[in-house]
């Protein structure tokens, strides 16, 4: 079989146009985008690396030295931070033989030293040391080995608070056009206010693109019925409005909440997320194109950030932050054990259905097996509910159809 090289070859061309009708005309993507092998591959060379994706959190490298392999996109590269304190991504890949540098998590680092013949490089990306290459010491006496042109291959990166992006083909517009709409839309909350409190990395079944298909209350009193209990807690009966507002924003969806209230009952006495003098408390959770979620309630943040492995597994990393010492302080344990039952269930397990994450989880597996029916083919969209979730859509197409920057 031949490999498919556009979006519309694996899809269909009707299906791309029942796509982007309004969306109370609209059909949704249909059963290949989430199960085809070859869709996937797909997103891995025109999706990802076009885009700014999330990679990880910043406190996953929290002090010089550290550093971490991961996959972006099926490309192998190291996230560090170097000895000043920044943090850098390179391709994990060797100058000489294209071995991988960086194995496994490490902490520590004075250098990146390649297991295979021994070439380092420091903690900046350049090399230093070429080991017997010419047959002398210093490997580079006899022949006109030019090291200043040898680095490590640096990756286009942003940190934005706490979350780590890369571009991988260097051809995206600027970082802060990308996330600017969830910048405005935030009204000024000082998020470097709060600290890690929980990482937990969840592994299920599913496609990657069902946790962003996922940014609609409509599911909330059938999904979590232990925390939404009743059609009003997510919709004004008398007007028929969601009281979270769907809101698409360019490269940013989101559920803002209307009035005054949190998606949440707060756990307690933790100490609030700090907002400019005169400005609003926003609450809302968010979606920043393509990967990465931010839940904003008044006194912590909750973060996913989706790790594609294959077409039907993914890889949640999760990320809880507190304001300050309530993120650590035992004197607020009880509160943040609350806050996170309510997301990973009593246990912290991803077994544990009584957490919102896993009852996710749960639903989208099923979703998975259900997509591989034709009849799955045919969907259709709530224009009350679900406009965050026919805009994604279109915007995970229009991306991988746009003509190369190359």
């Amino acid at each position: 079989m031949s490999a498919a090289t556009t979006v519309e070859d694996i899809l269909g061309r009707e299906a791309l146009s029942a796509l982007r009708r309004p969306i109370a005309q609209s059909s949704g993507l249909p059963g290949a985008a989430y199960t085809s092998d070859e869709f996937f591959r797909l997103e891995q060379k025109r999706l990802f690396p076009r885009t700014w994706m999330c990679i990880a959190f910043a406190s996953d490298v929290p002090q010089p030295g550290n550093a971490i392999p991961l996959m972006a996109a099926g490309i192998p590269i190291i996230l560090v931070r170097d000895r000043k304190g920044d943090i850098r991504v390179f391709h994990n890949v060797c100058r000489h033989r294209a071995a991988m540098i960086v194995t496994k998590p490490c902490q520590g680092l004075k250098q990146f030293t390649c297991p295979y013949h021994a070439w380092a490089y420091d903690l900046d990306g350049r090399l230093k040391a070429v080991p017997y290459f010419d047959g002398t010491k210093d490997g580079h006496s006899k022949l006109p080995l030019d090291l200043s042109k040898l680095g490590l291959v640096p990756v286009r990166a942003a940190v934005w608070h706490h979350w780590v992006f890369i571009n991988l083909d260097g051809n995206a517009a600027p970082f802060a056009e990308h996330v600017r709409p969830l910048d405005d839309l935030i009204n000024g909350a000082d998020l470097s206010a709060t600290r890690i409190g929980h990482r937990e990395d969840w592994e299920w079944r599913g496609n990657w693109k069902m946790q962003n298909d996922n940014w609609e209350t409509y599911h909330h009193i059938w999904v979590h019925k232990n925390v939404f209990t009743k059609m009003s807690d997510d919709l004004d009966l008398k007007t028929g409005e969601p009281i979270a507002e769907p809101i698409p924003l360019g490269t940013v969806v989101t559920l803002k909440r209307r009035g005054d209230q949190d998606f949440y009952p707060s756990a307690g006495n933790l100490p609030l997320i700090p907002f400019p003098e005169g400005k609003k408390r926003v609450r809302c959770t968010s979606v920043v194109f393509p990967n990465m979620t931010l839940t904003l309630q008044s006194d912590h943040l909750a973060s996913v950030i989706a790790d594609p492995l294959a077409a039907d597994r993914t890889i949640s990393k999760m990320g809880y932050f507190f304001v300050g010492d309530a993120a650590t302080d035992p004197a607020f344990a009880a509160q943040r054990q609350r806050t996170l039952a309510r997301w990973l269930g009593p246990t912290g397990q991803i077994g544990d259905r009584g957490g919102i994450r896993s009852q996710d989880m749960e639903i989208w597996e099923q979703q998975q097996i259900a997509r591989r029916s034709p009849v799955a083919d045919q969907i259709v969209f709530s224009p009350v509910w679900e406009k965050n979730v026919h805009h994604f859509q279109n915007m995970v197409v229009d991306v991988m159809s746009a003509p190369s920057n190359h």
